[in-house]
């Protein structure tokens, strides 16, 4: 079943990739997505179980109710596979990053220079923000695995300082790095191109990290580093200038390739984000192709690596499902009025009351990714006084923000088992006031944008 699954997974991949260039067989992607989907519902984790087998049952039951074609069931099964694709190139960014030991060269960093607690724990964020950018949501161990031991004898309370400089790094990259799965939802559901978003994106990513730095460094991490006498090895001593040109090369060229493919206006918004992963990943990759190890470490990958996307590609074939079958069915056209009367009353304050609805309904237990869905295709069916790239941001912004505050979200869970706390403290006890000064700035951010 797990050989199935990996062959399924590899070949929507494939067939995405080759659908920048040719017609793609809608019926030979329904074939592979489906298999992927029964071979790998089995092996999720309770933490998608549920909520996966949720929305493939409503979706199912809308595509049955209104009696919809075949086409319609094809269409929307495979309606976000495009996602799954890019999750699985994005994976290809670990195996360089484990070949080189880059790790080496931010222990390299984080010790040689920094003798406050508020430089290193921007140093911290932006280091997490930028592997966050091809690494999503391998992030949290690899950070762990960065900082952990330099951070433990270094400051005070590392766990409150480690979680929430992960937690936000990760948060705040998803604006504007195009390989986010966030990113991909909001461009597919309001029709906005990485292009536009990017910028308004960006912008908003530096707010928010300059926010969380004056935040801490004014209430909390402003003392000394205790440092130990620290000697580098001469071999990671010459390595780090060019490593560190390495990752914020792989980053600008990620970007790049994206612009230049966008520019040509060659495939869809995130065709060419997956086209871009994809070759940076293998050029990349390429550049170790004389290491000792390439051989092993790609052995690794093949054999356990490609199935670690399973989890996050059934839930998109279940969420796919369902935004496909309200999609063809014209639900929402019957709610629309009732919406649209709402918005009216509301006003400009409704750009307040809609990422308010966002978070507190995330920190309920439903996942971040579906309500972006969900809020996107009733928000676009409505006149709303914004610009489609704002209710992009603020989408966005909302997103990010549940990811940090729901104790459920995944996030959550992965660095509160890392650093051995509570899901509660990393997400509402440490984060909230952040996330509220925030949510403050990104609304009238996103409002402003839209003049």
């Amino acid at each position: 079943m797990n050989t199935l699954c990996k062959m399924a997974l590899l070949a929507v991949t494939f067939l995405h990739v080759a659908k920048l260039f040719m017609p793609v067989s809608l019926e030979l992607l329904s074939f592979f997505t489906a298999t992927l989907f029964v071979c790998g519902f089995g092996m999720q984790k309770k933490g998608f179980l549920g909520i996966t087998l949720l929305f493939f049952v409503l979706g199912t039951t809308i595509l049955l109710f209104y009696r919809l074609p075949l086409l319609a069931w094809m269409q929307s099964l495979t309606s976000m596979t495009n996602i799954i694709a890019i999750i699985v190139v994005m994976q290809l960014f670990s195996l360089p990053i484990e070949l080189g030991r880059y790790g080496d060269t931010v222990e390299y960093w984080l010790k040689k220079l920094f003798k406050k607690e508020s430089s290193l724990y921007f140093f911290a964020m932006l280091v997490t923000n930028l592997f966050s950018s091809f690494l999503l949501f391998g992030t949290v161990p690899v950070m762990v695995a960065l900082f952990n031991k330099a951070l433990k004898n270094s400051v005070s309370d590392y766990r409150r300082f480690l979680a929430t400089a992960i937690m936000r790094g990760y948060a705040l990259v998803l604006f504007w790095a195009p390989g986010a799965v966030i990113v991909l939802v909001v461009m597919q559901v309001t029709h906005v191109s990485w292009s536009e978003l990017f910028m308004p994106g960006f912008l908003l990513s530096v707010i928010g990290l300059i926010t969380s730095y004056l935040l801490e460094h004014l209430l909390r991490f402003n003392r000394p580093v205790v440092s130990e006498p620290f000697e580098a090895s001469l071999n990671v001593a010459h390595n780090a200038p060019k490593q560190t040109v390495h990752i914020v090369a792989v980053v600008v060229s990620l970007l790049l390739v994206i612009a230049f493919l966008e520019s040509y206006a060659i495939g869809s918004a995130t065709g060419r984000i997956l086209l871009a992963g994809f070759v940076v990943s293998v050029v990349w990759i390429a550049s170790f192709f004389k290491h000792p190890k390439f051989a092993s470490v790609l052995t690794t990958y093949a054999k356990n690596g490609i199935t670690q996307a399973t989890d996050f590609s059934v839930f998109f074939i279940a969420v796919g499902l369902f935004a496909g079958a309200i999609d063809h069915s014209g639900m929402l056209i019957h709610v629309q009025p009732l919406l649209q009367e709402s918005i009216n009353r509301l006003g400009s304050f409704s750009i307040v009351v809609i990422p308010l609805l966002f978070i507190a309904i995330a920190i309920l237990g439903i996942h971040p990714l579906v309500l972006a869905v969900m809020f996107g295709k009733i928000l676009l069916a409505l006149s709303l006084p914004l610009s489609s790239v704002s209710v992009a941001l603020l989408l966005i912004l909302a997103a990010a923000i549940s990811f940090i505050v729901s104790p459920f979200a995944g996030m959550s869970l992965m660095t509160a088992k890392f650093l051995n706390v509570t899901p509660l403290d990393v997400s509402l006890r440490w984060n909230l006031l952040f996330c509220a000064l925030f949510l403050a700035e990104g609304i009238l951010f996103a409002y402003l944008w839209s003049f």
